[in-house]
């Protein structure tokens, strides 16, 4: 028995090992982005706000100082049954910019309320494009322009990086980390050519691509995935994912207020993550699946190993896990994100637990914005 737990460590540590690689790997292969310029095209940002009266007005900023032609690019916010006059904070922003307001007052029952809100807007707009972002994001001057080329590169949907800037407060530092994490690991699987998610805070698309796979209709029943599960139809109907990685491009937004609101967003992200189809839903899944084992076999060996063997697994873990995390360093330098290896591997170690804690009471919970 001993040597057959043994056995089954060592290869899951190496192949957590080796799923590292390939996320370094892709991300270097995401980051070989051919030269080129954008050939203008009318854009129009779709924009889901409930309640965001305090928080829209830095993201509403940011879209007017885009490196953009103004007059090509449009901005149509959808206000969806808000109550705190998110309505007048956005009007009071038109003059800088090509700027819709759409009133929601209600949403059918068993209905997503922003996949609800989203193809509204996603409907009235009226160009070929569609950029998404958050009403609580901030984005870099680049965003629209480099997204443009992303689609441009003969993609049908481009793929942002959207991290989430940290604070001092533990719930924050792991939030950022996860995000981040969650980025580096999305870039490769996309480069590899097997996506699987987009983050709603930085993505779009050509509109044949949203109306080829059915558009968000079909999910109106799912309260998260308006990105992820939209992008994983998409893909299965053809449509082709690039990933825009430019640094002046990236979407900033905050992490959750509290180890509370953190969890309530995850179980709605692990709740969504139990619908994920296509390969590179499969990948993800291995790759978690052997991580958990090298430390769950690494645990049973500790308990059932005589004297100072039981020494060995402790230590082989730190290591594979020292050794991992530092095929993030990269991508994390790269999103001005912590790149301390002795925090990384704290992190990693916590998330490993913490996600299968979250994954378990997500099918427990009822998911809830």
């Amino acid at each position: 028995m001993e040597t057959t737990l043994f056995t089954v460590f060592i290869l899951s540590a190496v192949l957590t090992a080796l799923g590292f690689v390939f996320i370094y790997l892709g991300w270097r292969r995401a980051l070989r982005i051919p030269p080129q310029s954008t050939r203008h095209e009318e854009i129009t940002v779709v924009v889901a706000a409930h309640n965001e009266a305090a928080r829209i007005p830095r993201l509403l900023a940011s879209l007017a100082a885009q490196r953009f032609p103004k007059e090509l690019l449009h901005v149509l916010v959808v206000d969806d049954r808000s109550e705190d006059g998110t309505a007048a904070v956005v009007e009071r922003a038109t003059g800088a910019l090509q700027l819709r307001l759409l009133r929601i007052d209600s949403v059918p029952d068993d209905v997503s309320p922003k996949k609800f809100a989203l193809h509204r807007g996603i409907s009235e707009a009226q160009t070929d494009i569609v950029l998404l972002t958050d009403a609580d994001c901030e984005a870099g001057e680049e965003w629209a322009g480099a997204m443009l080329r992303t689609l441009q590169r003969g993609n049908d949907v481009a793929a942002g990086l959207a991290p989430l800037r940290s604070t001092r407060y533990a719930h924050s530092a792991y939030s950022s980390f996860d995000a981040c994490r969650t980025l580096a690991m999305m870039s490769a699987a996309t480069a590899w050519g097997v996506p699987y998610m987009a983050t709603g805070r930085s993505w779009g698309f050509r509109r044949e691509a949203y109306e080829r796979c059915g558009g968000l209709e079909p999910l109106f029943g799912q309260l998260g995935g308006d990105d992820d599960l939209l992008l994983q139809r998409m893909h299965a109907q053809g449509a082709r994912i690039g990933m825009c990685i430019e640094q002046d491009a990236m979407v900033w937004s905050s992490t959750p207020a509290s180890w509370r609101a953190l969890l309530r967003q995850k179980l709605r992200h692990y709740r969504v993550g139990a619908s994920y189809q296509g390969r590179g839903a499969w990948l993800l899944g291995i790759f978690l699946g052997v991580e958990l084992l090298t430390v769950l076999t690494g645990l049973i060996l500790i308990a059932v190993l005589p004297g100072m063997q039981k020494l060995l697994p402790p230590i082989f873990i730190v290591w594979t896990l020292w050794y991992a995390t530092g095929f993030l360093v990269a991508p994390f330098k790269w999103m001005d994100a912590e790149r301390s290896r002795i925090q990384l591997v704290k992190w990693e170690a916590f998330h490993i637990f913490y996600s299968v804690i979250v994954s378990l009471l997500s099918h427990i919970r009822p998911s809830r914005w």
